[in-house]
């Protein structure tokens, strides 16, 4: 059996460099996608005479006839979808004079194809629901081909690295003996281009791309090829699938976690962080949407935790009852502020700042034995995780798996997720569960399932599109595992 590292070097070398791409963004949401590349040229200088002919017109005119041949070869062939892939690609250029009317020729061949193919194109909908078994290569053998179509370089080399070094020891683990191309993305304008090297190698299967723009191109092309994208997808074929991590997906988990226990009347606190109301907004969702019986309560915190949580508990109440006893009688009363008494649960969506405040407070007013859950609105830092342990001790946090991992070792500082290192951070995550879902034929076609892995959780939805979920953890720092997974599949 070959190794794929073997498979990779053998595979550059057999290839122009041109092609190979190792030849040369949630935990909060996936890195923003970056905007797309331009297409326009500007074709004429200057000062340049009427009939004179710079370099650059001489590439255009060169490359615009490469691309017209090829969408007249598409279209004697009648492959659509090819023809309405160049078609797209002249779509972006200033067509030449010479070149105009072989163009429009091209575009009302097009029209009359789609027209044609109408009725055909709604009936095969019609008759597709939900997704469709994924194919996978895995058992292919050596004529197997898998493609890996990440950024390795640039903005997103860190993260599309940490990807590939996921996927690829996913495969090692499946014994895959096939062929793996692996080309760079970010050195290509658009998924165009990167069609047109990758056609070439006939992949049975696809991973990537990572950007969402190169993804949703990707998408338009209609390869055919099954693909596995590393994004939230806004639809899905049948024969794709989409892996993401999600934060606001994520309070599934905390849902899970209170529906166990039986907690019915929860106070929710939020504060002033961005990703705090989101979170609180889509938990509260989920918890109207399962009927509950129980007492909801939301308050945010304004100026301090310590008087959000007089609000919330009724102490500010009781203290002004008795500041109003005290200006009507004119004597000082001596007093205990009296809190309320049916909180089951104070879940807050805090930052690292608020978060460390929450257990004190609560504990001063009353509440020791009121269980209290931290969501955190972004992956805490380890060390700051360590030096605030007494603070936290006797809570839930919901953590992704990969901060459990690196608690232990917080001499390698890491202030966030691009701050991991390959094996133990979001990225690599991702890809060894994408290898985990789509090598799992129970788990790839599922629809509404959820389960648990060593690097999450991994619900899915009803067309396909998977998200990787944080886990549910008791801190108690008087034992040997301060953070101790709690297991909430069914």
């Amino acid at each position: 059996m070959r190794h794929l590292s073997t498979l990779l070097i053998v595979t550059c070398l057999i290839l122009p460099t041109a092609i190979f791409a190792n030849e040369s963004d949630e935990w909060g949401e996936l890195l923003a996608p970056s905007m797309p590349y331009s297409m326009s040229w500007d074709h004429q200088s200057e000062g340049v005479k009427e009939g004179e002919q710079s370099v650059e017109d001489q590439l255009l005119r060169v490359e615009q006839e490469i691309l017209i041949l090829k969408a007249e070869f598409a279209y004697q062939n009648s492959d659509q979808s090819e023809l309405n892939n160049y078609i797209h690609q002249l779509n972006t250029m200033d067509i030449l004079p010479r070149f105009k009317e072989r163009v429009a020729r091209l575009k009302f061949f097009l029209t009359q194809e789609k027209e044609r193919g109408l009725d055909v194109a709604i009936e095969s909908h019609l008759t597709v629901t939900g997704i469709q078994p994924l194919q996978f290569p895995i058992g292919g053998g050596e004529n197997s081909v898998i493609a890996v179509l990440l950024p390795l370089t640039g903005e997103y080399e860190r993260a599309g690295n940490s990807l590939l070094e996921g996927v690829t020891d996913a495969l090692k683990s499946a014994d895959f003996v096939g062929t793996l191309v692996v080309l760079d993305t970010a050195l290509y304008a658009n998924a165009f281009e990167v069609w047109q090297l990758v056609k070439a190698y006939e992949p049975d299967f696809v991973f990537g791309p990572l950007r969402k723009t190169i993804a949703n191109q990707w998408q338009s092309l209609s390869t055919g090829i099954p693909t596995f994208y590393f994004n939230e997808m806004d639809f899905l074929n049948g024969h794709e699938r989409a892996l993401s991590p999600s934060k606001v997906k994520g309070v599934e988990v905390l849902m899970r976690f209170l529906e166990r226990e039986a907690y019915q009347d929860i106070l929710v606190l939020t504060d002033n962080h961005p990703a705090s109301e989101k979170l609180e907004s889509a938990f509260y969702s989920l918890w109207q949407s399962l009927d509950n019986s129980g007492s909801y309560q939301h308050q945010h915190v304004d100026q301090t935790v310590g008087e959000a949580v007089e609000i919330a508990s009724n102490i500010k109440h009781s203290k002004s009852r008795k500041s109003w006893f005290q200006s009507l009688t004119n004597t000082h009363v001596v007093f205990k502020p009296r809190a309320r008494q049916d909180l089951d649960v104070v879940i807050s969506f805090f930052s690292e700042r608020n978060a460390i405040q929450v257990a004190a407070i609560l504990d001063f007013y009353g509440f020791s034995d009121t269980p209290r859950v931290w969501y955190p609105v972004q992956a805490p830092r380890s060390s700051f995780f360590k030096k605030n342990l007494s603070s936290l001790n006797g809570s839930y946090a919901v953590l992704p798996t990969y901060f459990q991992r690196n608690f232990s070792d917080v001499t390698q500082e890491k202030n966030n997720i691009q701050g991991e290192s390959n094996h133990f951070g979001l990225f690599y995550a991702l890809g060894q569960v994408a290898g985990k879902i789509v090598n799992n034929s129970a788990v790839s076609d599922g629809l509404e399932l959820y389960i648990e892995t060593e690097f999450g959780g991994v619900q899915s939805n009803s067309v396909g599109q998977f998200y990787l979920l944080p886990m549910m953890y008791w801190v108690n720092q008087r034992e040997t595992e301060v953070l101790s997974k709690i297991s909430l599949s069914e």
